[in-house]
């Protein structure tokens, strides 16, 4: 893949993940349920005027609306996963949620969509191998670095 944009921190992974998706009505989050569900509401936070929607690991059946409210982006009625964009979430790749490649494409392949986006950390697509087998059409891969200090 082609490196097109540089994403450094919290806002610049929201503003570009916006940019992934600005030309898009709906997104479908796929994700580990509970580890990659604030993500999937972070990141909704600034396209919340699109339709969103989580699918949570493989549970098409469970895909839920992801809904701005007073206390922000929460989880909502039961919904179709249908949309222009999936968006695969990093956790799904992680060895110890166990979906394998071949049960993802599946999945894609249930799903009626426009284009297949990846957002992870710590490159875990490409060391899973999920670049080279699942046709992303962007991929954002955010480093996170951090220290924990004590008095």
């Amino acid at each position: 893949m082609e490196k097109v944009q540089d994403v450094k921190g919290l806002g610049g992974m929201l503003n570009g993940f916006r940019d992934m998706v600005k030309e898009y009505e709906s997104v479908t989050f796929i994700g580990s349920p509970g580890f990659c569900t604030p993500f999937a509401l972070f990141l909704g936070y600034p396209v919340r005027d699109k339709r969103l929607a989580f699918l949570p690991g493989l549970s098409v059946d469970k895909t839920r609306r992801v809904i701005a409210t007073e206390y922000g982006m929460e989880l909502g009625e039961m919904c179709s996963p249908d949309a222009d964009v999936l968006v695969i979430l990093g956790g799904m790749a992680m060895p110890k949620i166990g979906v394998s490649i071949e049960d993802m494409r599946q999945l894609l392949g249930k799903i009626p969509h426009r284009s297949v986006m990846g957002v992870c950390f710590m490159g875990i697509f490409e060391k899973a191998g999920w670049c080279d087998s699942i046709e992303f059409d962007y991929v954002m891969n955010t480093i996170i670095e951090g220290d924990i200090s004590k008095r």
